[in-house]
Protein backbone atom coordinates (compact mmCIF):
# COMPACT_ATOMS: atom_id res chain seq x y z
CA UNK A 1 0.00 0.00 0.00
CA UNK A 2 1.73 3.13 -1.20
CA UNK A 3 1.29 6.82 -0.44
CA UNK A 4 0.95 8.10 -4.00
CA UNK A 5 0.73 11.82 -3.27
CA UNK A 6 3.62 12.41 -5.63
CA UNK A 7 1.54 11.03 -8.50
CA UNK A 8 -0.93 13.92 -8.45
CA UNK A 9 -0.60 16.40 -11.27
CA UNK A 10 1.30 19.67 -10.67
CA UNK A 11 -1.96 21.60 -10.81
CA UNK A 12 -3.55 19.40 -8.18
CA UNK A 13 -0.91 19.04 -5.54
CA UNK A 14 -2.27 19.14 -1.99
CA UNK A 15 -1.24 22.14 0.09
CA UNK A 16 -0.21 21.23 3.63
CA UNK A 17 0.77 24.75 4.63
CA UNK A 18 3.81 25.98 6.50
CA UNK A 19 4.35 24.84 10.07
CA UNK A 20 4.73 27.59 12.70
CA UNK A 21 4.44 30.44 10.16
CA UNK A 22 5.00 33.07 12.84
CA UNK A 23 8.30 31.46 13.83
CA UNK A 24 9.41 31.28 10.19
CA UNK A 25 8.55 34.94 9.62
CA UNK A 26 10.32 35.96 12.83
CA UNK A 27 13.48 34.12 11.82
CA UNK A 28 13.48 35.77 8.43
CA UNK A 29 13.06 39.22 9.99
CA UNK A 30 15.82 38.65 12.54
CA UNK A 31 18.10 37.31 9.82
CA UNK A 32 17.45 40.30 7.57
CA UNK A 33 18.00 42.68 10.50
CA UNK A 34 21.34 41.02 11.30
CA UNK A 35 22.30 41.16 7.63
CA UNK A 36 21.41 44.86 7.47
CA UNK A 37 23.53 45.50 10.55
CA UNK A 38 26.59 43.88 9.00
CA UNK A 39 26.09 45.92 5.82
CA UNK A 40 25.74 49.21 7.70
CA UNK A 41 28.79 48.54 9.86
CA UNK A 42 30.84 47.93 6.72
CA UNK A 43 30.14 51.47 5.50
CA UNK A 44 32.04 53.24 8.25
CA UNK A 45 35.78 53.58 8.74
CA UNK A 46 35.62 52.67 12.42
CA UNK A 47 34.80 49.10 11.45
CA UNK A 48 38.50 48.34 11.89
CA UNK A 49 38.14 48.49 15.68
CA UNK A 50 38.49 45.01 17.10
CA UNK A 51 35.35 44.95 19.18
CA UNK A 52 33.26 46.33 16.33
CA UNK A 53 34.68 43.66 14.06
CA UNK A 54 33.57 41.03 16.55
CA UNK A 55 30.07 42.48 16.58
CA UNK A 56 29.95 42.47 12.81
CA UNK A 57 31.13 38.86 12.54
CA UNK A 58 28.61 37.81 15.19
CA UNK A 59 25.82 39.52 13.25
CA UNK A 60 26.91 37.70 10.09
CA UNK A 61 26.71 34.37 11.89
CA UNK A 62 23.23 35.13 13.20
CA UNK A 63 22.09 36.30 9.77
CA UNK A 64 23.12 32.98 8.25
CA UNK A 65 21.64 31.02 11.17
CA UNK A 66 18.23 32.69 11.20
CA UNK A 67 17.73 32.86 7.45
CA UNK A 68 19.05 29.32 7.06
CA UNK A 69 16.66 27.94 9.70
CA UNK A 70 13.71 29.78 8.13
CA UNK A 71 14.55 28.32 4.73
CA UNK A 72 14.92 24.86 6.26
CA UNK A 73 11.50 25.11 7.93
CA UNK A 74 9.90 26.11 4.63
CA UNK A 75 11.67 23.25 2.86
CA UNK A 76 10.49 20.87 5.55
CA UNK A 77 6.90 22.07 5.37
CA UNK A 78 6.58 22.11 1.60
CA UNK A 79 8.76 19.16 0.55
CA UNK A 80 10.43 17.01 3.20
CA UNK A 81 7.45 16.23 5.41
CA UNK A 82 5.36 15.19 2.40
CA UNK A 83 8.09 12.91 1.11
CA UNK A 84 8.69 11.50 4.57
CA UNK A 85 5.14 10.64 5.60
CA UNK A 86 5.31 7.27 3.84
CA UNK A 87 8.33 6.33 5.95
CA UNK A 88 6.44 7.39 9.07
CA UNK A 89 3.44 5.22 8.31
CA UNK A 90 5.71 2.31 7.40
CA UNK A 91 6.74 2.14 11.06
CA UNK A 92 3.50 0.39 11.99
CA UNK A 93 1.88 -2.76 10.53
CA UNK A 94 -1.12 -2.45 8.22
CA UNK A 95 -3.98 -4.78 7.32
CA UNK A 96 -6.05 -2.36 5.21
CA UNK A 97 -9.05 -2.29 7.52
CA UNK A 98 -7.84 -0.04 10.33
CA UNK A 99 -9.89 2.64 12.02
CA UNK A 100 -7.45 5.53 12.50
CA UNK A 101 -7.40 8.70 14.57
CA UNK A 102 -5.14 11.62 13.69
CA UNK A 103 -4.70 13.90 16.70
CA UNK A 104 -4.04 17.46 15.58
CA UNK A 105 -4.53 16.55 11.94
CA UNK A 106 -4.08 20.08 10.57
CA UNK A 107 -4.46 20.14 6.82
CA UNK A 108 -4.32 16.33 6.65
CA UNK A 109 -0.68 15.32 6.11
CA UNK A 110 -0.90 11.97 7.92
CA UNK A 111 -4.68 11.70 7.97
CA UNK A 112 -5.01 11.47 4.20
CA UNK A 113 -1.97 9.24 3.69
CA UNK A 114 -3.32 6.87 6.35
CA UNK A 115 -6.76 6.89 4.70
CA UNK A 116 -5.16 5.58 1.50
CA UNK A 117 -3.86 2.55 3.41
CA UNK A 118 -7.13 1.65 5.06
CA UNK A 119 -9.36 0.97 2.08
CA UNK A 120 -11.74 -1.10 4.21
CA UNK A 121 -11.56 1.20 7.24
CA UNK A 122 -11.75 4.91 7.88
CA UNK A 123 -9.67 7.78 9.24
CA UNK A 124 -10.85 10.51 11.60
CA UNK A 125 -8.95 13.73 12.21
CA UNK A 126 -9.42 16.16 15.07
CA UNK A 127 -7.99 19.64 15.49
CA UNK A 128 -8.64 23.05 17.03
CA UNK A 129 -7.57 24.68 13.73
CA UNK A 130 -5.08 27.22 15.06
CA UNK A 131 -3.41 29.16 12.27
CA UNK A 132 -0.38 29.93 14.45
CA UNK A 133 0.51 26.23 14.35
CA UNK A 134 0.08 25.84 10.59
CA UNK A 135 -0.67 28.40 7.90
CA UNK A 136 -4.22 28.28 6.58
CA UNK A 137 -5.14 25.64 9.14
CA UNK A 138 -8.88 25.00 8.80
CA UNK A 139 -11.29 22.16 8.14
CA UNK A 140 -12.04 23.50 4.66
CA UNK A 141 -8.38 23.20 3.66
CA UNK A 142 -8.26 19.61 4.93
CA UNK A 143 -11.34 18.68 2.91
CA UNK A 144 -9.85 20.31 -0.18
CA UNK A 145 -6.70 18.23 0.21
CA UNK A 146 -8.82 15.12 0.70
CA UNK A 147 -10.51 15.77 -2.63
CA UNK A 148 -7.13 16.10 -4.35
CA UNK A 149 -5.80 12.96 -2.66
CA UNK A 150 -8.98 11.07 -3.59
CA UNK A 151 -9.90 9.94 -0.07
CA UNK A 152 -12.80 12.25 0.74
CA UNK A 153 -15.11 9.27 1.22
CA UNK A 154 -12.81 7.60 3.78
CA UNK A 155 -12.24 10.48 6.20
CA UNK A 156 -14.10 12.46 8.80
CA UNK A 157 -12.86 15.61 10.53
CA UNK A 158 -14.01 17.09 13.81
CA UNK A 159 -13.22 20.10 15.94
CA UNK A 160 -12.05 18.64 19.24
CA UNK A 161 -9.44 19.02 21.98
CA UNK A 162 -6.75 16.33 22.19
CA UNK A 163 -7.00 16.50 25.99
CA UNK A 164 -10.65 15.42 25.86
CA UNK A 165 -11.24 13.17 22.86
CA UNK A 166 -14.95 12.72 22.00
CA UNK A 167 -14.72 8.96 21.40
CA UNK A 168 -15.51 5.84 23.42
CA UNK A 169 -12.76 3.70 24.91
CA UNK A 170 -11.00 1.29 22.53
CA UNK A 171 -12.31 2.88 19.34
CA UNK A 172 -9.20 2.92 17.12
CA UNK A 173 -6.62 0.52 15.74
CA UNK A 174 -4.06 3.27 15.22
CA UNK A 175 -3.58 6.74 16.69
CA UNK A 176 -1.18 9.09 14.91
CA UNK A 177 -0.08 12.65 15.61
CA UNK A 178 2.35 14.88 13.75
CA UNK A 179 3.96 17.91 15.39
CA UNK A 180 0.92 18.68 17.52
CA UNK A 181 1.31 17.61 21.15
CA UNK A 182 4.26 19.94 21.78
CA UNK A 183 1.87 22.87 21.33
CA UNK A 184 0.54 22.06 24.80
CA UNK A 185 2.82 24.07 27.06
CA UNK A 186 2.05 22.41 30.39
CA UNK A 187 3.47 18.92 31.08
CA UNK A 188 0.20 17.86 32.69
CA UNK A 189 -1.67 18.79 29.50
CA UNK A 190 0.69 16.72 27.35
CA UNK A 191 0.28 13.84 29.79
CA UNK A 192 -3.50 14.16 29.55
CA UNK A 193 -3.33 14.11 25.72
CA UNK A 194 -1.26 10.90 25.72
CA UNK A 195 -3.60 9.34 28.26
CA UNK A 196 -6.54 10.14 25.98
CA UNK A 197 -4.76 8.55 23.01
CA UNK A 198 -4.19 5.43 25.10
CA UNK A 199 -7.82 5.37 26.23
CA UNK A 200 -9.30 5.36 22.72
CA UNK A 201 -6.78 2.85 21.37
CA UNK A 202 -7.77 -0.81 21.09
CA UNK A 203 -5.63 -3.45 22.82
CA UNK A 204 -2.86 -4.37 20.40
CA UNK A 205 -3.28 -1.08 18.57
CA UNK A 206 -0.38 1.25 17.81
CA UNK A 207 0.41 4.87 18.55
CA UNK A 208 2.70 6.81 16.21
CA UNK A 209 3.73 10.16 17.64
CA UNK A 210 6.01 12.47 15.63
CA UNK A 211 7.07 15.66 17.37
CA UNK A 212 9.87 18.18 17.67
CA UNK A 213 10.29 18.09 21.47
CA UNK A 214 9.62 16.00 24.57
CA UNK A 215 10.69 12.64 23.12
CA UNK A 216 11.93 11.34 26.47
CA UNK A 217 8.74 12.47 28.18
CA UNK A 218 6.55 10.67 25.64
CA UNK A 219 8.47 7.41 25.80
CA UNK A 220 8.50 7.45 29.59
CA UNK A 221 4.75 8.00 29.85
CA UNK A 222 3.89 5.34 27.29
CA UNK A 223 6.01 2.81 29.18
CA UNK A 224 4.36 3.84 32.44
CA UNK A 225 0.94 3.22 30.87
CA UNK A 226 1.99 -0.31 29.95
CA UNK A 227 2.68 0.13 26.23
CA UNK A 228 4.93 -2.47 24.65
CA UNK A 229 7.78 -2.12 22.17
CA UNK A 230 8.24 1.58 22.84
CA UNK A 231 10.91 2.83 20.47
CA UNK A 232 12.06 6.10 18.99
CA UNK A 233 13.21 6.78 15.46
CA UNK A 234 15.72 9.61 15.16
CA UNK A 235 18.05 10.80 12.41
CA UNK A 236 21.24 11.03 14.45
CA UNK A 237 23.25 13.38 12.17
CA UNK A 238 20.29 15.74 11.65
CA UNK A 239 19.41 15.59 15.33
CA UNK A 240 22.90 16.59 16.39
CA UNK A 241 23.04 19.52 13.96
CA UNK A 242 19.57 20.84 14.78
CA UNK A 243 20.16 20.46 18.52
CA UNK A 244 23.19 22.73 18.27
CA UNK A 245 21.62 25.28 15.90
CA UNK A 246 18.42 25.58 17.94
CA UNK A 247 19.93 25.18 21.42
CA UNK A 248 18.04 21.92 21.85
CA UNK A 249 14.61 23.38 21.05
CA UNK A 250 14.09 21.56 17.75
CA UNK A 251 14.80 17.83 17.87
CA UNK A 252 12.39 15.87 15.63
CA UNK A 253 11.75 12.27 16.62
CA UNK A 254 9.08 9.62 16.14
CA UNK A 255 7.83 7.58 19.07
CA UNK A 256 6.12 4.28 18.23
CA UNK A 257 4.48 1.88 20.67
CA UNK A 258 1.81 -0.81 20.94
CA UNK A 259 -0.90 -0.97 23.55
CA UNK A 260 -0.77 -4.21 25.51
CA UNK A 261 -3.53 -6.75 24.91
CA UNK A 262 -4.35 -6.96 28.61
Amino acid sequence: MEDNATETSPRQRPNYGIDAPGVVAGMFLMGVAALALTFCMGLFPWQSHIWLGIVRRTAEVYAVLFIGMACYMIYWSKIAKIRGRKNLLDLVPWSGGEVILDVGCGRGLLLLAAAKRTSAGRAIGIDLWQAKDQSGNCAKATLANAMIEGVQDRIEILTADMKDLPFPDRSFDLVVSHWAVHNLNAPQDRARALAEMARVLKPGGHVLLADIQFRVEYASQLKAMGFEGVRQVVSQPRDAILAVLTFGNFRPAVTVARRAFT
